[in-house]
């Protein structure tokens, strides 16, 4: 089984800053900083400007949040 990939993982993949991904999203840097810690969830209105710049699908995405809620809550 491959890896899951976190949200962090995946916006480094894409060479993008969290001020990038938070201009996309309309939130604030530390709101990305908080999705990619996992104490703060991605809203559904969020996954679909996610995948178009992730160039990935939606369930790519919310494995990758659940990912990340999993890897920093242990």
């Amino acid at each position: 089984m491959e890896k899951q990939m976190t949200l962090r993982e995946l916006r480094e993949q894409n060479d993008l800053t969290r001020a990038e991904v938070a201009k996309v999203l309309g939130v604030s840097y530390q709101a990305i900083s908080n999705y990619e810690a996992g104490s703060r969830t991605i809203s559904i209105e969020q996954i679909i400007p996610l995948m178009e710049l992730y160039n990935c699908s939606a369930e790519e995405i919310i494995m990758a949040q659940l990912e990340s809620v999993s890897r920093w809550k242990v």
